[in-house]
């Protein structure tokens, strides 16, 4: 499975922005198996200070608005951001082979990006295999499909399994429906 759904908990909205926690789960798109087997890291905020990112106050007030399901995030044994990046890109494998997606294409992958270049290294993917939920659930058909609401709000994890699963359940109605006018296109070829 070389589609690999991300999602990170942060304390901001900026490529800067200090990562609590990293999240991502293997998919195929057309086949619509999740892999059971995701990655999970809770990073420590002492450790994102220390490799120099950052935290919005508007932000911080968010996490503290939210149920105790998802704040118990702040309660976690903690990875050093150092130790959680090196294990994500060992899980994550070999990078031109990955197309990793993201919830807009501004937030979840800029910010890994970002932290594996503090650390003078590359994201463990190829940036043009990038893909994002956002833009697919924006495609004509893809507004029918409704969103798959995760078993644990904003926890990283749960919340890449759920993004992956959307995005199948979307790739389902708008490319391989029998009512999809995407393959009734000639100028549209699918599997």
């Amino acid at each position: 499975m070389n589609d690999l759904m991300i999602d990170l908990e942060t304390l901001g909205t900026g490529p800067t922005a200090m990562i609590l926690a990293i999240g991502a789960v293997r998919f195929d798109l057309v086949s619509g198996k999740i892999d059971d087997n995701g990655f999970y890291a809770s990073i420590s905020v002492d450790s994102n200070i220390k490799a120099g990112r950052t935290m919005s106050e508007d932000t911080l007030v968010w996490w503290m608005k939210q149920p105790d399901a998802a704040r118990a995030l702040f309660s976690e044994e903690k990875l050093h951001i150092d130790a959680a990046l090196d294990q994500f890109a060992e899980w994550v494998g070999e990078p031109k082979d990955v197309r990793p997606w993201g919830n807009g294409p501004t937030f979840d992958l800029v910010k890994l990006t970002h932290a594996y270049e503090q650390r003078e290294q590359t994201a463990p993917w190829v940036f043009w295999n990038e893909r994002c939920l956002r833009t697919y659930r924006a495609l004509p058909g893809a507004k029918a499909v409704p969103r798959v609401e995760p078993q644990i709000a904003h926890h990283a994890l749960h919340d890449a399994h759920a993004q992956a699963q959307w995005v199948i359940n979307i790739h389902k109605h708008v490319f391989l429906s029998p009512t999809s006018t995407v393959r009734k296109n000639p100028m549209v070829k699918t599997k």
